[in-house]
């Protein structure tokens, strides 16, 4: 897979670590709303989850497409630290979680430093990825005793990390890895916290994302006995990856006062047919597609 990035436009990194007010605005009255697919009990029916996280997700987009992007990665790659634990405990021995976060890591390192310059990924390496899901997504479906739609929605969100490197595709994959995340069971099983993971999401997740910075606080689900340690180890990482993005900024802007002002383009080598998992055994939402 090739990509190629183009620079650039103006941009101060000192405006960008400000408060966005739309999205202020939008967060805001998101708070006040509440959600039937949250298990609130006291909803109001012309509230749509669906619509308001598409409504954020644009105003993160709102400034040109390589930020945008950047964003939508970053927060992906938060999300996608905190499913981790999820394939954890499920099967500690899945090395596909690591991988694909490390994949996140490294490109949002490049897209930040390759200065126009040709992105290259090695061939058929996402394709192989996507394969290995589907391949883990058969396996636990034929083990008996397992808990197949927690680790199904958590394959399926880093299926979807893999996607949102493809920039016309990362708006439609954020949103499943939502739907995963916060009605689905990625995160935790049953209704209970719902809310208070969206909140997570919404005041914690959204603002540092716009920031490309980590967010105040890292969500992990109650009762894992290393908890305290996962926290620990995912907050470092966005904090290393962030500070490595923030000193390029700094040190563009000290020179050129340039950032990033279109996505790059990635070749026909991959994402070229679709085909669909079939959700077997529950329906709680559309059949994926797994691109091969």
């Amino acid at each position: 897979m090739i990509l190629t990035s183009t620079l650039f436009t103006n941009l101060n990194p000192y405006e960008l670590n400000k408060n966005s007010k739309s999205l202020q605005v939008l967060v805001d009255k998101i708070k006040l709303e509440s959600y039937q697919e949250l298990y609130e009990l006291e909803t109001d029916e012309n509230a749509s989850l669906q619509d308001d996280l598409k409504a954020v997700l644009e105003v993160l987009g709102e400034k040109d497409q390589t930020l945008s992007h950047l964003r939508y990665l970053w927060m992906t790659l938060i999300l996608s630290l905190a499913v981790e634990p999820t394939l954890e405990y499920y099967d500690p021995s899945n090395s596909l979680p690591k991988i694909i976060i490390k994949l996140l890591e490294e490109f949002l390192q490049k897209i930040i430093s390759s200065s126009g310059k040709t992105i290259n990924i090695i061939p058929n390496q996402l394709d192989q990825l996507i394969n290995e899901i589907f391949k883990s997504h058969e396996s636990y479906f034929h083990k008996q005793g397992a808990n197949f739609q927690e680790i199904s929605e958590a394959l399926d969100v880093f299926y979807n990390a893999i996607k949102v490197i493809k920039y016309d595709q990362a708006v439609e994959s954020i949103l499943e890895i939502l739907y995963d995340c916060l009605e689905g069971y990625a995160i935790f099983p049953g209704s209970y916290g719902r809310r208070e993971l969206f909140d997570w999401w919404l005041e914690d997740v959204v603002p540092a994302s716009y920031k490309l910075r980590p967010p105040k606080s890292f969500y992990v689900v109650e009762g894992l006995e290393n908890k305290e340690e996962i926290k620990l180890r995912q907050t470092r990482l966005l904090k290393k990856i962030s500070d490595e993005i923030w000193l390029y900024l700094s040190e563009s802007n000290k020179h050129n006062n340039y950032i990033f002002s279109t996505p790059g383009k990635i070749n026909g080598g991959s994402f070229k047919k679709s085909v669909k998992i079939l959700d077997r055994e529950y329906h709680s939402k559309s059949p994926q597609l797994v691109y091969s």
